[in-house]
């Protein structure tokens, strides 16, 4: 367990704990555009935002599912308890990948505390909401600043492949083991032996056929093509991910409803083995307060990952530091 620390240089403001960790959450949905995604994520907001106006004077918010089912979705045909289980789960397996979201937005908005969701077994079920302090690295006390006109930017986690079948996949995390980099390496090679295998087995089938080039010739070195492509593509992505840390991960690798997502080496940590993360980066465009995410870099930014806002993609473009979560503007 880190130490929390505290210093002068870091602004401790004199809401209370639950205020600070109700507005942490309502800026962190705002930052990521999550505010009105889906009807879990607007439980989360109405506790929220009863901690961000009443915190001054509660310990906690706490709401049965009857009364909550009456804010949110007062017109849903299942009963309180039937509406209220699925959305549940999902906070929950939320909860774990915001963290790293939530604290970072705690730390920027110079507060000590991120909320954290309860539910209290009873007839009737009672869910809560308080404050947890936020654990603090010493480099945390100096945050650094946001550059003038440019971004800084938060990150939340999205589900790893598999989380349908592992619900430790939830938090984005996948492990970094000897047995996964082993049978990914593996994969890899045999992939590169059978395209050399097949390209010299068309060299010596051609050098021994006196027929003329036909369509089913074409179509084989066609596919041979493809096959190298995908290799060479994959071998690419495995290298610049080993060497840099971080690329943006491919589509068929995240949730469907989820895009421009970076997988992330994250490195060992004392004890912790390093592990392979699922992160989405958002942002607010400093020029027209437009949603900024992340895009390979492309010709023009060669070998980079740059920030671009969705409402001028081409002109409002930001830098990203992998580190230190912020971007100045590209563009002058």
């Amino acid at each position: 367990m880190k130490p929390n620390l505290q210093s002068s240089n870091l602004l401790v403001p004199s809401e209370s704990a639950l205020t600070q960790a109700g507005k942490v959450a309502l800026t962190f949905l705002e930052d990521t555009g999550l505010a009105e995604r889906n009807q879990a994520v607007q439980v989360f907001r109405h506790m929220a935002q009863i901690a961000a106006e009443r915190g001054h004077e509660l310990s906690n918010i706490e709401f049965e599912t009857v009364a909550l089912k009456a804010i949110v979705a007062a017109n849903a045909v299942k009963g309180a308890s039937a509406w209220m289980s699925p959305l549940w789960k999902q906070l929950e397996d939320r909860q774990e990948s915001w963290g790293p979201g939530l604290r970072a937005t705690a730390i920027h908005m110079g507060y000590r505390f991120t909320p954290k969701l309860r539910k209290l077994h009873g007839s009737p079920a009672k869910y809560q909401l308080t404050a947890e302090p936020v654990e603090m690295d010493p480099g945390d006390l100096h945050p650094t600043p946001t550059p003038d006109g440019g971004i800084r930017y938060t990150p939340a986690a999205v589900a790893a492949p598999g989380a349908v079948i592992s619900a430790g996949l939830r938090g984005g995390v996948v492990r970094h083991t000897l047995p996964l980099v082993a049978s990914t390496s593996a994969f890899l090679s045999v992939a590169i032996l059978l395209l050399l295998f097949s390209a010299w087995w068309m060299v010596v089938t051609g050098l021994h056929t006196n027929s003329p080039l036909s369509t089913a010739h074409v179509s084989y070195a066609a596919m041979w093509c493809v096959a190298s492509w995908t290799v060479w593509g994959l071998f690419k992505f495995m290298s610049q991910l080993a060497d840099l840390g971080i690329v943006m991960a491919p589509e068929f690798l995240v949730p469907f409803k989820e895009d421009h997502v970076t997988l992330e080496l994250q490195p060992k940590d004392g004890d912790r083995k390093g592990a392979f993360a699922f992160v989405r980066y958002t942002a607010t465009c400093p020029q027209c307060q437009g949603r900024v995410l992340l895009h390979d870099g492309g010709e023009e930014f060669k070998d980079r990952i740059v920030g671009r806002c969705g409402n001028s993609p081409r002109e409002h473009v930001f830098s990203f530091d992998q580190k230190l979560h912020i971007g100045h503007s590209m563009r002058g």
